[in-house]
């Protein structure tokens, strides 16, 4: 059965499943999952390698304008993530009507928290004069956050529906709306970023476009966004469609099976979304910590980043599928020990091939990115060090997801905040600006906070999954 039209019977869990069945699943719902993923991250690379050839500003501003929206919109991805416990605990449990209510509320909330998400990363520009950033790289950054605004409440939307229809074991209709959204942005950002330039790459006449740079970056991620939104949201209605003409597992007048209140999404995406600020905040501060060593350290370190988290999205779509696998199990009654360390391993093992490819051609990586002979070889060195930590970058973010999936949100946000902050940052700083290091300090300092989340979040989970765990 294709992964676009699998059913809800077809993802749950009828009996305990050995750890063939469990890897089977796991590969039948990742691999969509991460190669959609692996195409949302391509529409920034787009971006990355378009802006590269325009100017060193721009695609510094970019990237310091992308990591503060990403910082900002941390709430927001929380609370669409909050869904993947409820989805698919009720699913586990019969309960069909209950996940798509789960989804209902979960759209309104991301609505609700989009215009703080907003003014919180644009406001976060002014101060960024403080850390030492040269006056036109803080322009680009505000400027691709201005165009990039309305996006950030598609991509809210986006992950919501992403969730549902994966507890419905429907992966099908992300990974072709994410094809689309990348032909979209290729189009658009060219246009907007180059302006006429890039009609005559290709030998049009011009039409008068100018070139917007970050901010055309910004708006061009946006329209691609709202591609892949409606896309998949189309799917979730057919979806909701083919569940409701099924009779209910229970009967209607139980308020267990439907009912989803605002405050339950909200007290389980709340810690899911700090978790992810005390993550995507460190990384945050490291961009902006190797910007104020200038404009060709922030290029550098924003293409090593852009392709280590490329990279990530196969650990990405393995921990959204041990999220669903382990809330199937506990929505029905089931062990989580087995899907989520089946998982665990299977993270690990497969963040090996990128550890290898960056270790073995790095400058050859980062000269897709840009000319600039000084940029490259900082970028490969950047990307050496990011080779060693892929493997617990893997690790801990499949092990993230195995814990969602039981519903347990609030110890890893601790963990993220303790090790990335306590022990990731200060390594990074006395790397980088004690002992002179500068960028490869700093990505130092990232690999020994990832190496203490991967340990402690595969610990919590082999701690709550010794017996059976209670339903959300």
């Amino acid at each position: 059965m294709s992964s676009s039209t699998a059913s809800t019977s077809s993802s749950a869990l009828p009996r305990p499943s050995s750890i063939r069945h469990e890897l089977r699943a796991l590969a039948g719902l990742s691999a969509p999952i991460s190669l959609a993923q692996v195409l949302l991250i391509l529409i920034h690379l787009v971006d990355t390698s378009v802006l590269g050839r325009v100017s060193v500003e721009d695609l510094a501003g970019a990237s310091i304008g992308r990591s503060l929206g990403f910082a900002a919109g941390c709430i927001g991805m929380g609370i669409a993530m909050a869904l993947e416990p409820l989805a698919s605990q009720a699913l586990g449990a019969k309960e069909p009507e209950r996940a798509w209510k789960a989804y209902r509320v979960n759209l309104r909330l991301g609505v609700l928290v989009w215009i703080p998400t907003v003014s919180a990363a644009l406001l976060a520009t002014f101060l960024l004069p403080l850390l030492g950033l040269e006056p036109i790289i803080v322009e680009r950054a505000r400027a691709y956050l201005l165009g990039q605004a309305p996006g950030m409440a598609a991509t809210i939307a986006f992950l919501s529906t992403k969730t549902l229809l994966q507890a419905h074991g429907i992966t099908g209709p992300a990974f072709a709306g994410a094809c689309l959204a990348n032909v979209s942005n290729v189009v658009f950002c060219n246009l907007l970023v180059r302006g006429d330039d890039a009609l005559r790459s290709v030998n049009l006449p011009p039409l008068g476009l100018p070139r917007l740079g970050a901010f055309g970056a910004g708006l061009a991620s946006t329209l691609a966004y709202l591609v892949l939104v409606s896309f998949v949201g189309g799917f979730a209605l057919r979806q909701r469609r083919k569940t409701a003409s099924q009779p209910a597992a229970r009967a209607p007048g139980d308020p267990a099976a439907t009912t989803v209140s605002m405050g339950t999404m909200v007290k389980l995406g709340t810690p899911i979304g700090l978790q992810l600020l005390a993550e995507i905040g460190v990384f945050t501060m490291a961009s902006l910590l190797s910007a104020s060593f200038g404009a060709k350290v922030a290029a550098a370190h924003q293409i090593a980043l852009a392709l280590a988290t490329f990279a990530f999205m196969g650990a990405i779509g393995i921990s959204g599928a041990t999220a669903v696998r382990v809330g199937l199990a506990v929505g029905a009654g089931q062990s989580a020990r087995r899907p989520g360390l089946t998982g665990i391993l299977l993270g690990g093992t497969v963040m090996t091939v990128p550890a290898i490819v960056f270790w073995s051609i790095p400058e050859h990586l980062a000269s897709i990115f840009t000319s600039d002979p000084e940029v490259i070889a900082l970028g490969a060195r950047l990307l050496r060090i990011a080779a060693i930590f892929q493997l617990f970058d893997g690790v801990q973010g499949v092990a993230a997801g195995a814990l969602r999936g039981a519903g347990d949100v609030r110890v890893p946000f601790v963990v993220m905040l303790i090790a990335h902050w306590c022990v990731g940052l200060p390594t990074a700083l006395l790397f980088g600006f004690v002992l002179g290091a500068q960028a490869r300090g700093i990505w130092w300092g990232l690999t020994a906070g990832l190496i203490a989340v991967s340990l402690a979040l595969v610990w919590r989970f082999l701690r709550i999954s010794r017996g059976t765990i209670a339903r959300v």
